[in-house]
């Protein structure tokens, strides 16, 4: 197979599923282009007057949003409560049964007592958890398929269970990931009772952005702790929640050639600050890197050996772009 790269931001083409590409060019960086049609001023005043329109005096909430305690969902709980007039949001969050990192807990707690509001920690029962992500990893390696559908779902449900009429998500996956050239405001699961909305379509998202706003209101990343010297990552600042929460995105890279590494370098390509060099010098040096902690918090979290873990690894990997090199590390063909 002869690996692609797209020529703004040096991400690999057409391995990951449903990203599309344009002459060389992932739709990714070709969305960066389009945002710069859109009116966000015009969204964001049609947001805060929808809001207001929604409001049901004889619900309790505004909105429901869905939080980890990461960069993103600070960052939409402070634009909701301080630009668009919400006087009382019930934030969802669905926990992991991995160990959480002191900057998550941290952020989580800072978010709630910053707009004193209400907190439903939903803790899914911790069998079906490993169970789940056992039987998802051993058989197709995505490890977090199961909890990934939870983090999604369980807002949803809160909110029709209450009655509220708003979800409020962050960014569009697909506008941003490079699936679809619409900036849907809109996620397909709303309906007329209740509307699920990316915030991330309201505002432009950008990763810079939203750590600068959540900084704003104290959010804080790895490195102002000392529990988790995270490796095979570029940066300090996204899914830093839980550690075993990374083998998600590191398995990626065993089936597709990809991980975080990408994903972030890549976007903050496109964000300008780092150049397309800068980028795939980063992706060549860590992109295959697996974190010694985040690996060993996930083996012991479902109760497997690392050597269980390991051969489950080799057995998925993707042998047209990847080849071990002489430490046993898997690697990207074209970047050896």
């Amino acid at each position: 197979m002869e690996v692609r790269i797209c020529k703004e931001c040096g991400f690999i083409l057409g391995t990951r599923p449903h990203m599309k590409d344009e002459g060389g060019v992932c739709l990714s960086c070709l969305n960066k282009h389009r945002k710069k049609t859109i009116n966000w001023e015009e969204r964001k005043e049609w947001l805060t007057k929808h809001i207001a329109e929604k409001r049901n005096p004889e619900v309790e909430y505004d909105c429901v949003v869905g939080v980890s305690g990461g960069k993103d969902s600070c960052s939409i709980v402070m634009r909701l409560f301080e630009h668009h007039g919400v006087k009382k949001a019930l934030l969802v969050h669905v926990m992991d049964e991995f160990t959480p990192s002191e900057a998550g807990l941290c952020n989580l707690d800072n978010l709630v007592k910053r707009y004193n509001v209400d907190l439903i920690n939903f803790r899914c029962s911790p069998q079906t958890f490993v169970e789940e992500t056992r039987k998802s990893f051993f058989e197709e390696l995505h490890p977090l398929k199961w909890i990934e559908q939870q983090l999604y779902a369980k807002p949803l449900e809160m909110a029709k269970a209450l009655n509220i009429p708003l979800v409020f998500m962050g960014e569009n996956s697909a506008f941003e990931y490079g699936e679809s050239p619409e900036c849907e405001i809109f996620h397909p699961a709303s309906n007329e009772k209740t509307e699920v909305i990316f915030l991330g379509s309201i505002w432009p998202y950008s990763n810079l952005d939203s750590l600068a706003e959540a900084q704003k209101i104290g959010f804080k990343t790895l490195s102002d702790f000392d529990d988790w010297q995270r490796q095979g990552s570029a940066d300090d600042f996204t899914q830093i929640d839980s550690k075993g929460y990374m083998m998600q995105h590191w398995t990626k890279f065993i089936k597709f050639g990809f991980q975080r590494v990408s994903d972030m370098a890549c976007r903050l390509v496109r964000e300008g600050k780092f150049t397309k060099e800068q980028a795939e010098q980063m992706i060549k040096d860590s992109d295959w890197i697996c974190d010694p902690l985040a690996k060993r918090d996930f083996c012991k979290t479902i109760h497997i050996t690392e050597e269980e873990f390991d051969k489950t690894i080799d057995k998925f990997a993707n042998k047209e772009i990847l080849v071990k090199d002489a430490n046993g590390h898997w690697r990207r063909k074209d970047l050896l």
